[in-house]
Formats: structure tokens, sequence, C-alpha cells
């Protein structure tokens, strides 16, 4: 990788010392010669690397998958992009990470899935039951109907969960093993991109840290007052 700030490829000083990196890439960013302006911010691909420029500090990037999934939701923000969509796209199968799917399908190793509620949350879901009880008896009690309204609605909304999570006789639903795995692929592929980035140009790390949303869904969502200009 290469980060700078300068018109330098920095320590080892040439091109040719930086045999990893595409030297024509890295010097017309570095330069901001006939690329792009200095103040744009640029997410651009050439073969195997990423070139990268925020807030006047470029990095080159060996291409990864999660890089691939970033360039796709700063190309549209705001968009959710479903896990699949995001590991259908392709990718050069010498990537470490691309033997995690095929034709837009989770393959290897696959396992029944997860409990969508764990011990943990459902002894918190039992608490705030209990919680709530005792608040509508009291509302009860003072002939308050607002907060009646108010604990009965919430009382509610934790039993549609609780019934969509658990099956018959008590038995946890599980998530689908091919949605789960995929997206643990893509929020793993996705961090570790960020992290990569965060190393070279902290300032883009937190940006992307902070406006990132991974999950089922995956999403670039950059403050309203203050989106960033991406070219590709």
């Amino acid at each position: 990788m290469i980060a700078s700030s300068q018109p330098t490829l920095g320590a080892k000083g040439s091109p040719a010392d930086q045999s990893s990196a595409p030297a024509p890439l890295a010097i017309s960013l570095l330069q901001g010669g006939v690329l792009r302006p200095l103040e744009e911010s640029v997410f651009i691909q050439q073969g195997d690397y990423w070139a990268i420029r925020y807030q006047g500090q470029v990095a080159i990037l060996k291409s990864t998958r999660g890089l691939r999934y970033l360039a796709d939701l700063l190309c549209d923000p705001g968009r959710e992009f479903h896990v699949r969509e995001l590991l259908a796209c392709p990718m050069d199968v010498s990537t470490p990470a691309a033997a995690v799917a095929a034709n837009g399908r989770v393959t290897g190793g696959l396992y029944a899935g997860v409990p969508v509620l764990d011990a943990q949350a459902k002894a918190e879901y039992k608490c705030r039951v209990n919680d709530l009880r005792q608040d509508l008896n009291q509302a009860e009690q003072f002939n308050d109907p607002q907060r009646k309204t108010e604990f009965q609605n919430e009382l509610q909304a934790i039993a549609d969960h609780l019934a969509s999570a658990v099956g018959l006789g008590g038995r946890d639903r599980r998530t689908s093993s091919d949605a789960e795995r995929a997206r643990s692929a893509v929020s793993k592929c996705i961090k570790q991109a960020v992290q990569k980035i965060g190393e070279v140009i902290p300032s883009l790390g937190y940006h992307l840290a902070a406006r990132i949303k991974t999950g089922y869904f995956c999403s670039y969502n950059p403050h309203p007052d203050r989106p960033v200009a991406w070219k590709f």
C-alpha cells in the first residue's frame, strides 16, 4: 500500500521501488496531474489495485473483495444492498474471499443457521415484559389511559417479535444458513477494508466506520449536510 498527501511515493522514493503498485496510477494521483483535481475524492480501480483519495491524502491498496463492496456502496449513497447482491459482484478467483460465493449463492461449510434470539436477548425481553406489566397495572390503578395504551402497544410489539423468533413448542427459529453466512462474510470483508483504509487515511477510516452500515442489508449513508462527491 502507498499513502501520501504529497507528490511522492513514500520512503522508498521511486515507482520502481514500489514494484507491487501500478506506478502510472500512483504518480498521476499523487501529483494531482492529468487524472483528477486534487480536491476531488476518488475511489478508482485499475487492475489489481484501488486508488483512493480523500481530503488530499492518497492510498494505493491491493484489491480485495471488501474494497469492491465499499465501491458499490459509495456509488449509490442511501441505497440498501442485500448481501447477496454484493456477493454476486465479479471478483478475481485468486482473492481469498472469492470462494465464499458462486453464482450469487453462498457455498462451502454451510451450517444449520443460528437462533434469531440468543439467551441474553430472551432474558432482556423477559425483564422488559415484567416491567411493562407492572407499569400497566399502575396505569390502570391511576386511570391513566394514555400510559396504559403506550404500555399495551409495547407489550404487543414484543409479543409479535417473540412469536416470529420462537416456533411451536418454544423451539428457536433459526436464520437461513445461506443468508447468515452471506451477512457474516460481507460484514467481515467490509470491516477489514475500512480498517485497512483507516491505517493509511485515518480521516476516511473514521468517515466510513461512521457512515457504512452492515448487516443483511448494507448501505453508505453520508451526512446530509456534508455529502462526499465520490469520483469513480
